[in-house]
């Protein structure tokens, strides 16, 4: 095997650890069911107000909501020992990547990152990008971060993201990026998708119809394997993040650290959004959220989210306004 993996040789290593992961069970599953709540965008807003008559340049959203399966106890346990091993709270700064399982390990993408599996995995092949020597989380992005992503994202289109801290939904102290293939549903790429499509995001900051503080742009994307051409594109992308991040206003504090945010990129997108807590009420929201789709623990969580509702839900837990 060569030394750094990518392209069609990372993917089908990505495919071959997972089938042995699951076969010695180091893999945790976390069987879930999928339901979906109708948002409509309609005159540049968003909202999940069914609106009375159907008008042209009107758009249904169908965001995508993961209830835990619960008919055995499997499901909670799988959450909570999920939890217990990411837990940083009690200063033990307990650490799952150094050392990392070796049943979960994929291989080397770069100098400075490997690809590992997502032990408590929600969907199929959902992969880390993690630093191989510490980093903290939510230390600023950077050349060798979007290089990793770019890497894995040349090899598998995929939905690419970063919880920028606890409050942005990390449960990991140690610098990483996460991966989950596409399409998320069989109606679209992912559900917000068509929104940004429909939006003229090109080479500046725009802001699109949701109805929470974000900022998005074009993601620069090459199909090829090439090393220089990687990095190339990566520093172009990592530029653009940072163009995101001052539009935000949002800046390293005294300690170096990045304010709350998530990060997610696609092969045509790449978006921010600022964070002011990780959870509503008992509902949490990481990164995924921001592209449409959430996890509730059970259906008690599903009906406390349809009376929240799902736009409301991302609006609470993002920051107000620009400082």
């Amino acid at each position: 095997m060569a030394k750094y993996l990518s392209g069609q040789t990372l993917w089908q290593q990505v495919e071959n650890v997972t089938d042995s992961a699951k076969a010695s069970g180091a893999l945790k599953a976390i069987p879930t069911h999928c339901e979906t709540r109708e948002v409509y965008c309609r005159e540049g807003k968003c909202t999940e107000s069914k609106p009375s008559k159907n008008k042209h340049g009107e758009r249904t959203i169908n965001f995508q909501v993961r209830v835990v399966e619960n008919l055995t106890r499997k499901s909670d346990d799988v959450l909570r020992r999920g939890k217990q091993e990411h837990d940083t709270s009690d200063n033990k700064h307990v650490n799952p990547f150094l050392p990392y399982e070796p049943a979960l390990y994929v291989g080397e993408l770069t100098d400075q990152y490997r690809c590992l599996l997502n032990k408590f995995n929600v969907m199929d092949h959902h992969i880390l990008m993690v630093t191989s020597r510490f980093v903290p989380q939510q230390a600023p992005l950077d050349i060798e971060d979007f290089l990793a992503a770019q890497i894995c994202l040349q090899a598998q289109n995929g939905l690419v993201f970063y919880n920028g801290g606890p409050v942005a939904g990390a449960s990991v102290e140690h610098k990483h990026l996460q991966m989950i293939p596409l399409p998320l549903t069989p109606a679209s790429t992912f559900p917000f998708c068509g929104l940004l499509s429909s939006t003229p995001v090109t080479g500046s900051p725009t802001e699109t119809a949701l109805p929470f503080l974000h900022r998005a742009i074009t993601t620069d994307f090459t199909n090829t394997t090439s090393t220089e051409a990687l990095k190339e594109a990566a520093e172009r992308n990592c530029k653009n993040y940072h163009r995101l991040l001052t539009n935000l206003k949002l800046s390293p504090g005294s300690d170096g650290m990045m304010a709350p945010h998530n990060m997610l990129m696609t092969r045509d997108y790449l978006w921010v959004v600022p964070r002011s807590k990780d959870s509503h009420e008992g509902l949490a929201v990481n990164a995924l959220g921001f592209a449409g789709t959430l996890l509730v623990r059970d259906k008690n969580q599903l009906r406390q989210l349809d009376r929240i509702g799902c736009l409301e839900l991302l609006k609470a837990v993002t920051r107000e306004s620009i400082m």
